[in-house]
């Protein structure tokens, strides 16, 4: 079969995947060798290197004595890590085992369809960062795709949902609970088009989380009560296959309590620390599982909650949630879920496959080329189609080109268009010389029209064409993709420049300019000018995702830059969340660009567990300011840290990160979480010191500008004192009162750094700093040329040597230009 459309949508899942096909309007999910419409999303391989996909891999979890299958490795997609089969001594990537997936959904088709899938689109959450996004696309091109979109997992729900609805404006809540990931997205359906007004999400909750809570709370404690077992916990490598099996076990019983009051956990059968074999055994409940389950369907509803909160709508103003993933079909989980959120829940779409089906309807709005044109052999035509394969319109434009190997006018050429279906036909519309033509359909409703295309030549006689026909549906489109988290990039002083915020549509370019912090000397290798990319909503940017780095060294430039030169930085992302970042350096009329490679390396467990202690020291600290200065706003944001899951999160996924790489992973994320809480606290408590501070610079400033300033300086300096005194008698908005001092330090900054008296005092600083330097023979040089530049009055050149010198000194005493992801850039 021929498509001119992609047709194809997997749900890539966590737990599980599947695969729908667009046939007319209706989006079908077709079945697996098993005969079911999921297959899970599990890989083993034995020790003859045999690789199996789907339940017969899963099972091997709870049978294999040894860790040769895999489950979840969605979660560590962009990592680096690497799964070990033991048997084999194979070891795969993420990517490389989510390619196995996608491998065996294409079989499936072509086992029940004899048709070769060339090109699907592929679902990712929401809430996927960039470097996850590009393994996704990585995983579709090992498995053989040629082409491979990327959707949002609730956009597609919305439009397996909405596409033959005929809605004149809703909001819908996606609610898209899977088994490892979180995605909340207000959909408005409105007139055929499918727009996302706002997202939130959490790549680290699903039905896994509650699947290891029944493990960690209720099953561990009975099994050491009744079993001793030396060290046994999640994070020790030595337990990691029992752990595996008794995950699996609560899956089993969790499915089961959603039908049943009681559950009677399968048997686990694994050995001790003696090597004897134990076989475990115990009852649950559901109110035990309402329980363990119950924090974690909150903490949805609560990221639900912020979402409809960030754009002013109420419950009232959403007409339906939309459920998505297999959790929400247990009875329990709709009652928990609807009673937090108080809006009526939508299931009518078997909420394990409206991912899939909803991919299908995107992949029928993408069109595809099939492979590379062969050439048109001589009396043949090949047609260049311009026209959209979905719409609203029930009258759509339609254009393109012909042409052929042995035609270059096509004057007295005609070309008819036919619905296949119906007979209508458009009448025989006359080409251009060039072969262009414009056309005018007309499509009915709730099938998806076929139109042949009868090519005629000036002597009426009909012309073979590739494609000989071309589709057109009428139904919901989704308006644009939007970027999943706001982006940017890191300066020199931690100060997040955001180029794109969170929600705007696909594809974005913006351009922006900034300077040079330090100097870069032709043909030296260690002088390095970085520019880091972030992700993420903070202000600050080391709180923030690093995307990656363009790097400028020595190597790369023809003569010296010097500190302060401009720079030219111009940042893109195309539909398919590719990021190309791109600097031209005016000075030396020469530009860098990089494709960002978006890989992310596995957090270290004593990385992690010195950043815990780290923060805990730092809680502690906040603790005790806030009771010392009873500040009860401080207070009562201690407290809410305190009851929450957070703390406890970090603090058993740092013990379980040491054996269980998603939990790691997951540790991290609740790390930063933890993190901007307490910068939350420190805001409120550091609000009277900022003040002083503030007026201190602004007396320093009000000095300097009085003395040295120009008259447009001493009119900025004028209107800061206003707007940071304005800042100061309002609200406490600590973030808007730090942008302000920074601010007044940069034009402090600049009407100092103006002033060669200032160089000369910096240059007798880094004499009395010699000692500290890092290149005594360096330093050495560095100060004779100082005092060169001084005595010929040289400033530029002063500046140059204080710059370089700098550089050499240890990190504490320049710890400032240390932050922010080791930036080169100031504005």
């Amino acid at each position: 079969m021929s498509r001119t459309t992609i047709d194809f949508g997997i749900d890539l899942g966590t737990t599980n995947s599947a695969i729908a096909v667009l046939n007319g309007v209706n989006a079908e999910i077709i079945k697996n060798n098993d005969q079911h419409d999921i297959t899970p999303s599990a890989v083993s391989i034995d020790k003859k290197g045999t690789l199996r996909v789907g339940q017969r891999a899963k099972n091997l979890i709870s049978d294999s004595a040894r860790s040769d299958a895999y489950v979840e490795f969605k979660r560590q997609m962009g990592s680096n890590h690497e799964y070990k089969f033991e048997s084999s001594g194979l070891a795969r990537k993420p990517e490389e085992l989510s390619a196995e997936v996608l491998k065996s959904l294409r079989a499936d088709v072509q086992q029940r369809t004899e048709e070769v899938v060339e090109a699907a689109v592929i679902t990712v959450p929401a809430a996927f960062e960039l470097h996850q996004c590009d393994a996704t696309r990585k995983a579709a091109q090992l498995a053989g795709f040629r082409d491979s979109p990327l959707l949002q997992e609730p956009v597609a729900a919305a439009l397996a949902y909405g596409f033959q609805a005929d809605e004149e404006k809703a909001y819908w809540l996606v609610y898209d609970f899977g088994g490892g990931t979180f995605d909340a997205a207000i959909i408005k359906a409105e007139e055929g088009t499918i727009h996302v007004v706002n997202h939130g999400g959490d790549n680290f909750l699903g039905g896994s989380d509650i699947d290891w809570a029944l493990v960690e709370d209720l099953i561990v404690p009975r099994l050491l009560g009744e079993f001793k077992l030396e060290g046994f916990r999640r994070g020790n490598p030595l337990w990691r296959q029992a752990f595996a099996k008794l995950k699996r076990a609560a899956e089993v019983a969790k499915i089961e309590l959603s039908r049943n009051e009681r559950a009677t956990l399968e048997s686990c059968k694994f050995t001790d620390g003696r090597g004897e074999e134990i076989e475990f055994e115990c009852e649950l409940t559901r109110a035990e599982l309402l329980r363990v389950a119950e924090p974690i369907i909150v903490r949805s509803a609560k990221i639900c909650q912020r979402v409809l909160e960030e754009k002013n709508l109420g419950r009232d103003a959403v007409k339906k949630v939309i459920l998505v993933g297999g959790p929400t079909l247990a009875p329990y989980f709709r009652e928990l879920l609807g009673r937090s959120l108080g809006i009526p829940l939508d299931h009518s779409v078997d909420p394990l496959t409206v991912v899939a089906r909803g991919a299908a309807v995107f992949a029928g709005t993408q069109r595809f080329n099939g492979r590379a044109a062969a050439p048109v052999p001589a009396g043949e035509y090949s047609v260049d189609l311009r026209h959209k394969p979905v719409g609203m319109d029930s009258a759509p434009m339609v254009g393109g080109k012909i042409s052929g190997a042995s035609t270059e006018d096509f004057t007295g050429f005609t070309l008819e268009l036919v619905n296949t279906k119906t007979q209508w036909r458009s009448g025989r519309i006359p080409l251009r010389a060039d072969g262009v033509f414009i056309a005018t359909l007309h499509a009915e409703r709730g099938d998806r029209n076929q139109f042949a295309i009868e090519f005629l030549d000036p002597s009426g006689r009909q012309q073979k064409t590739t494609p000989d026909t071309l589709t057109y549906t009428i139904g919901a489109v989704v308006e644009e993709q939007p970027l999943i988290h706001t982006m940017g990039v890191s300066l020199a002083n931690n100060e997040y420049d955001k180029l794109f915020e969170k929600g705007r549509g696909l594809p974005l370019k913006e351009r922006r300019d900034y300077r040079t912090t330090h100097p870069i000397r032709q043909g030296q290798r260690t002088d390095v000018f970085r520019i880091p990319v972030v992700e993420g909503e903070a202000d600050c940017a080391d709180r923030n995702r690093l995307v990656g780095y363009l790097e400028i060294t020595g190597e790369q430039i023809r003569r010296d830059l010097p500190a302060n030169s401009e720079v030219e930085v111009t940042l893109k992302i195309d539909e398919s969340r590719i990021v190309t970042v791109t600097a031209y350096v005016p000075l030396l009329d020469e530009e860098f660009a990089v494709k960002l490679d978006m890989q992310k390396n596995d957090p270290k467990p004593e990385d992690l567990q010195a950043d815990f202690n780290t923060e805990m020291r730092r809680f502690h600290e906040v603790r005790v300011k806030a009771e010392e200065a009873r500040d009860e706003g401080g207070l009562e944001m201690i407290r809410e840290v305190e009851a929450s899951l957070l703390l406890r999160e970090v603090r058993e996924g740092v013990a379980a990160a040491k054996g269980d790489p998603g939990a790691a992973a997951k540790c991290q994320q609740r790390l930063l979480q933890l993190k901007l809480k307490l910068d939350e606290v420190a805001d409120v408590l550091e609000w009277p010191a900022q003040v002083v501070e503030a007026r201190k610079l602004l007396g320093e400033l009000n000095a300097v500008v009085k003395q040295s300033g120009s008259p447009a300086q001493r009119d900025e300096a004028a209107l800061l004192v206003e707007e940071t005194e304005g800042i100061i008698a309002g609200k406490r908005q600590m973030d808007r009162l730090r942008k302000k001092v920074e601010r007044v330090r940069q034009l402090h900054w600049a009407i100092v750094s103006a002033q060669p008296a200032f160089w000369i005092h910096q240059f007798h600083w880094i004499e009395m700093q010699r000692a500290r330097a890092t290149d005594q023979a360096r330093a050495t040089r560095l100060l004779e040329q100082g005092r060169d530049c001084i005595a010929k009055n040289n400033t530029a050149g002063l500046k140059n040597v204080v710059w370089q010198f700098w550089d050499l000194l240890p990190r504490e005493v320049v710890a400032a230009a240390q932050r922010g992801y080791q930036s080169g850039l100031v504005r």
